[in-house]
């Protein structure tokens, strides 16, 4: 929701609806936006303005699209919307997919995004979005074991990161890689805290902070199942009340 009445809609593959009746309707009424996904838009909370993580590879981290070969040539930006979502302007051009954004709830210029490249992907975070296309970017250090497909980055209200990685296949035939997790950083990312379960290792997905958590201590996390050998039978909802010290399935 940009306000009561215009939402943003983000997609793989027709790069995102936007709505001005509540979502009554909607359309592609928009410019500055033409890759073939959208995956994530969010709303600064003081300046209003939208920023949206793009990419010209569709279906990321689904079943078809785990492989190095299907991932690497493809492009991606951080984009940002002064109004509303009507025209859109490139913030950055990673020229790698971006996944999704966060916003640091303690310093609202620090943005973080996830970056999808074998070699030069991981969490980036720049520390001047208010200066638009000038923003300068940083890659933080790669959690150990990962291979740069991260999928979602929180920031909480102490300023500790929250990250997961998601699957990989890679050999021939493809097999999953134990390069996927819940990653934990106190210091900015400059070292990270492994907090994967063990079912975690091989296509970890979305991770959702408890809103009605008010120590931000409770955690879900969506874990898909692989196939053929190691991964098998690792899906499914895996809760935390301890920020992933231990976890329950």
């Amino acid at each position: 929701w940009v306000d009561a009445q215009t939402m943003i809609s983000c997609f793989s593959d027709i790069r995102g609806i936007r709505s001005d009746d509540g979502g009554a309707s909607w359309s592609f009424n928009y410019t500055g936006h033409t890759d073939n996904s959208m995956y994530h838009c969010l709303k600064h909370p003081t300046s209003d303005v939208l920023y949206a993580a793009t990419s010209t590879v569709h279906d990321l981290y689904q079943s078809t699209y785990l492989a190095d070969s299907r991932i690497d040539n493809g492009k991606g930006k951080v984009l940002f919307s002064t109004n509303r979502g009507k025209t859109w302007q490139t913030l950055h051009d990673f020229g790698h997919p971006v996944f999704r954004l966060a916003i640091d709830p303690n310093n609202t210029n620090r943005l973080y995004a996830c970056v999808v490249h074998s070699s030069e992907g991981g969490i980036y975070v720049s520390n001047d979005i208010g200066n638009g296309s000038g923003s300068t970017w940083t890659r933080l250090a790669s959690p150990s074991g990962t291979e740069g497909h991260p999928f979602d980055i929180h920031v909480l209200h102490d300023g500790t990161l929250v990250c997961t990685y998601s699957g990989r296949r890679a050999g021939s035939p493809l097999v999953f890689t134990p390069s996927s997790g819940v990653f934990v950083s106190t210091n900015g990312g400059a070292t990270w805290e492994d907090r994967s379960d063990a079912g975690m290792k091989y296509w970890t997905k979305d991770l959702i902070i408890d809103p009605h958590d008010p120590q931000q201590q409770t955690w879900y996390v969506g874990v898909f199942s692989g196939w053929g050998g190691a991964p098998n039978g690792k899906g499914g909802l895996y809760r935390t009340t301890n920020r992933g010290a231990t976890w329950s399935k």
